[in-house]
């Protein structure tokens, strides 16, 4: 799965460098998200980076509800440029349940 929303992130550009294959990621659940009831925030490093994808998160969102604790671990990151000077960040991870 990939993190969503890395595009409105206002400080990427500094974050993004230092995420690479391996890294943790923390999930927090955000009941209270006003867009969103299922939302499962994505961060780095202390530094929020994005949002679980709305497709993938509805279960994710039981889980945590439920008390269990979920981490990622990054599969991979990239950045490409679309346009130009318009840079897209990926990053692709998979999630795991803190035992």
């Amino acid at each position: 799965m990939h993190v969503a929303g890395l595009y409105f992130i206002e400080n990427i550009e500094a974050i993004f460098p230092k995420i690479e294959k391996g890294s943790e990621l923390e999930l927090i659940r955000e009941k209270n998200n006003k867009y969103d009831k299922f939302a499962i925030l994505v961060k780095f490093d202390g530094e929020k980076i994005g949002y679980v994808p709305r497709k993938e998160k509805k279960i994710l969102a039981n889980l945590m509800d439920g008390g269990k604790q979920l981490y990622g671990i990054v599969e991979s990151a990239s950045k490409e440029t679309v346009y130009i000077d318009d840079e897209n960040y990926f990053v692709k991870f998979k999630i795991f349940l803190k035992e």
